[in-house]
């Protein structure tokens, strides 16, 4: 049988074809991959999983001629717990037949389950789909994530006499640690919240001290530890950085403090007064972005336009509907913007990336910290309310006016001259945003994406002002 055999009954949706991939008509489609996983993924001995839902959580389609990356949340139920949680599968289909088969037998015949420690065992870490030609890793066994599996299985006690320190002397751990994902993207890294019980033997208190964990695929955890240590060791003025804890290079993982306060994203979900809290963070952002961190990394403006370009051209072949405008818009970005004197950006700021503690505004997730153009922050930030990314509840207009009260704090607060490229960088990282919906197959992708678009335009038609 081949993925020709195999047809979903009714798509919600069109997905774009790739003639390279036809597979992917099949693949995109919940309700198929459903009844696929159910008949392909063997629990591990000793576990009885059954699935009860599939959700496409991230595609990485037209990044490269050889492959795509499928990314599944699948909802698991053990019947002889009760319990419920989700789980993520990765499906990998290449352009070469045959590819993911024998990629399939050489990953197996390594044991993979060995590598999978059993809190965390669910099924074969690897399977393949005949019918799709596609080969299937099972959370959290990763072949370019090698060191996954030693975190989860305890790689991280040698840690933990520095996280106790941090509350002083006599605190010890009183129960093994809970390990909680908070995020993954496949052969790219996992983020952990890491909950340690301990006591206080001289007073008797106990508490959970909680981290986050941040495992990378390569060396970069160990420069943005370093990185972030240096920044931290004096007080930022205007705004704060989260803290750094340890960096481990055998397990090429970071160890974070838990920031201080409420995250934007909440917030603005909330009914907190969601106006003051993004003009606080408007005043923060424009304080990072004048100060003199000493950052060695830069982002040139031609690679800022090469992943523009990149993203306008996924959102063009996912989106047909909006490709004329697409390419109208990324046009004017490409001719209107030019090199500028460049200062410290945040580099991947949005709401999830702001906490808020009595006034005080603490920065997290600074991998992506360089020099660049510094409008880019307030332009990336209100892109992201603007396309309501994670923010469903929050109306059109609502969106419009946070966005405005962000850009009207923000530019109060930096050079004059500074607010008219952000039109440009805004619209360019709404295209941005756009593609982003796409990828991670939202539902109603397709509305949402075209409606970045949307506020694209409207960007470049004198909105926000």
């Amino acid at each position: 049988m081949t993925h020709a055999d195999v047809r979903p009954a009714v798509l919600p949706w069109e997905y774009p074809a790739d003639p390279d991939f036809p597979q992917l008509e099949i693949a995109s489609d919940p309700r198929s991959m459903l009844e696929i996983f159910r008949a392909h993924l063997e629990p591990l001995p000793g576990t009885s999983c059954r699935i009860l839902d599939c959700r496409p959580f991230r595609f990485r389609c037209r990044q490269a001629t050889s492959r795509c990356v499928l990314q599944y949340t699948l909802r698991l139920f053990d019947p002889a717990s009760g319990r419920q949680w989700d789980h993520w599968a990765t499906g990998l289909i290449y352009s070469e037949p045959g590819k993911a088969e024998g990629l399939w037998r050489t990953l197996s015949a390594t044991d993979p389950a060995k590598e999978v420690p059993g809190p965390w065992r669910t099924f074969e870490p690897v399977s393949f789909i005949p019918a799709l030609d596609m080969l299937v890793e099972n959370f959290p066994y990763d072949r370019r994530l090698p060191h996954l599996g030693r975190v989860l299985g305890g790689g991280l006690r040698e840690l933990e006499p520095q996280l106790l320190a941090r509350r002083g002397r006599g605190w010890r751990p009183s129960a093994p640690p809970t390990i909680e994902p908070t995020r993954y993207r496949t052969e790219m890294g996992a983020v952990f919240r890491y909950d340690l019980p301990a006591r206080d033997d001289v007073t008797g208190r106990s508490e959970t001290v909680r981290c986050y964990v941040k495992v990378y695929r390569n060396e970069r955890g160990e420069e943005t530890f370093e990185r972030m240590r240096s920044w931290t060791r004096d007080a930022r003025q205007g705004y704060g950085l989260v803290r750094p804890i340890a960096y481990s290079r055998d397990l090429r993982t970071l160890v974070l403090e838990e920031a201080r306060g409420t995250s934007l994203k909440e917030l603005m979900r909330g009914d907190g007064n969601a106006v003051a809290a993004v003009q606080a963070a408007a005043r923060a952002t424009a304080a990072f972005n004048q100060d003199d961190l000493v950052v060695r990394r830069s982002q040139a403006l031609e690679d800022q336009l090469g992943q523009l370009q990149r993203a306008a051209a996924l959102v063009r072949w996912g989106c047909p509907d909006v490709r004329e405008e697409v390419r109208e818009i990324t046009a004017a970005v490409l001719a209107g913007l030019s090199e500028v004197p460049p200062g410290p950006i945040h580099g991947d700021l949005k709401p999830d990336h702001v906490f808020l503690s009595d006034g005080d505004v603490v920065f997290v997730d600074l991998d992506s910290v360089a020099l660049g153009d510094p409008v880019r922050d307030p332009a990336h930030f209100c892109s992201y309310l603007l396309g309501r990314v994670g923010l469903d509840s929050l109306s059109r207009a609502s969106a419009r006016t946070l966005a405005g009260e962000f850009a009207e704090s923000y530019f109060s607060h930096v050079p004059g001259g500074w607010r008219r490229r952000f039109p440009l960088h805004c619209a360019g990282a709404l295209i941005e945003v756009a593609c982003g919906i796409f990828r991670h197959q939202r539902p109603q992708w397709r509305e949402g994406a075209a409606a970045a678009v949307v506020e694209a335009r409207h960007i470049l038609s004198g909105g926000l002002r």
